[in-house]
């Protein structure tokens, strides 16, 4: 995480490759495993940081564009989140009963990969 003593615009840029590294982390590591890698922990440090970074920076002179990359990398592990949440919350046994006539539905589809083949980019 960025230290306090330094500039905005340093902090900002750390706090930037924080986010590529916690969302490649979270993309990556087995959901059984998340705590094991102290992703929480990361994750609450991230979001504390992006805060006060926010705050100090919304303030400043110049601040419209230093909060446009906080958001951003901000919303870069946020999407990184979803998909592993929504990965989570599938149902992951093929061939389970889904619907009340007994049809079955196909296990679903990993949806992290998605997230990774898209990149950084955020329209």
């Amino acid at each position: 995480m960025p230290r306090t003593s330094d500039p905005p615009t340093a902090r900002i840029a750390a706090l930037e490759r924080d986010a590529d590294a916690l969302r490649r982390a979270f993309l990556t590591t087995p959901i059984f495993a998340l705590d094991d890698h102290g992703l929480h922990a990361r994750f609450e440090d991230f979001g504390r940081t992006a805060l006060a970074l926010f705050r100090e920076t919304a303030r400043s002179a110049g601040g419209e564009q230093a909060a446009q990359r906080i958001e951003g990398a901000y919303h870069r592990v946020h999407e990184a989140l979803q998909a592993v949440a929504t990965l989570a919350l599938s149902d992951t046994e093929p061939g389970f009963p889904a619907h009340g006539n007994g049809t079955t539905e196909p296990p679903p589809q990993d949806v992290r990969q998605s997230v990774i083949r898209r990149g950084t980019q955020f329209s």
